[in-house]
């Protein structure tokens, strides 16, 4: 599968390392940000140097005001985005429920053909790494071919690897679960369960979809843009107008102050941004590759399959 964005694994940094965490952070995305706010309030320090009866009308009342309601903007915003972030981490976590109680139900039935129940669980694997593509908006990934090989017929006729002039069609998951679903139905027909199974075997399946359809909903339906404009124009705004109101009472601190409040106010900005995209390349993205990867464990093990990977582990912090 492609090198996927990761999710920031790490326990809580201690008081002194506080200050020296920079590649995981937020500040290198805000960085270019602080720098102009500081640099414009150095500027309008020095005017107030030279000009000090230019500045003894201005105060910092208006700006407390702006502030709040600016601050209260904000949390309401990061609480929408990160409402979307944890939406798209319960549903992954109901695939993952859903994907092992399918198997559940195709490996421990009694008799029929077993070899073609490993080939469905396998076609099921597939399927979940077409997903992860899918909302990464990736080609299908070779994992896909590895659980649907060429040799089984027409059911990968059309699904090409990452990387591939020609992806495939862009509903390759959604055709991958019809698939399966078939497969179900011609087990059916030739009578390997009865119809009370396959009508679990059936909402197993159509929870699926509809957790497919959730997380499509999530990743193609971003927050109105003039929502997320209006906000941004408004943190410039106000953290532009700023030092004028701070110049006269902090004085040379005011670049240092001016700065510290474009920080929190732009990282504010830019984390809600990555929330509000969780299966987006941010580092704060859900780890899909982690999470088909622990699927494809417990769908292997339940098969009784000898070529089970191992989980994948933070590397850097960074799980993928």
């Amino acid at each position: 599968m492609q090198q996927e964005p990761p999710l920031i694994v790490r326990t809580r940094p201690q008081l002194w390392e506080l200050f020296g965490i920079w590649r995981l952070s937020i500040v290198p995305r805000i960085a270019p940000q602080i720098l102009l706010v500081a640099a414009f309030s150095a500027a309008v320090t020095w005017a107030w140097h030279r000009y000090p009866v230019a500045f003894h009308s201005f105060s910092v009342a208006p700006f407390t005001l702006l502030g709040i309601a600016l601050s209260i903007f904000l949390g309401f915003r990061n609480n929408a985005c990160y409402d979307r972030w944890w939406e798209a981490r319960r549903q992954l976590g109901g695939l993952i429920s859903e994907v092992r109680s399918l198997t559940r139900l195709t490996v421990t039935l009694k008799g029929g053909n077993r070899e073609r129940r490993t080939r469905t669980v396998r076609r099921i694997i597939g399927w979940v790494y077409a997903l992860m593509a899918h909302l990464r908006g990736q080609p299908v990934p070779r994992e896909v071919l590895h659980y649907w090989p060429r040799g089984e017929g027409h059911m990968v006729a059309t699904v090409r690897p990452a990387g591939s002039p020609d992806p495939g069609p862009r509903d390759s998951c959604e055709w991958l679960l019809r698939e399966i679903a078939h497969e179900y139905a011609a087990m059916l027909a030739d009578h390997e369960f009865g119809e009370q199974i396959y009508q679990r075997i059936d909402e197993r399946l159509s929870s699926m979809a509809t957790i497919q359809a959730a997380c499509e909903r999530i990743r193609f339906t971003p927050t109105p843009f003039a929502y997320t404009l209006l906000l941004q124009r408004t943190a410039y705004a106000f953290c532009f107008l700023l030092p004028f109101g701070l110049v006269t009472t902090m004085g040379y601190a005011t670049p240092l102050f001016s700065a510290l409040v474009a920080y929190a106010f732009f990282g504010l900005d830019v984390l809600g941004d990555e929330m509000e995209e969780p299966f987006g390349d941010w580092p704060n993205a859900l780890p899909l590759s982690a999470m088909a990867r622990t699927m494809e464990i417990s769908l292997l093990e339940a098969i009784g399959a000898e070529d089970v990977p191992q989980p994948l582990a933070p590397v850097d912090h960074l799980l993928r």
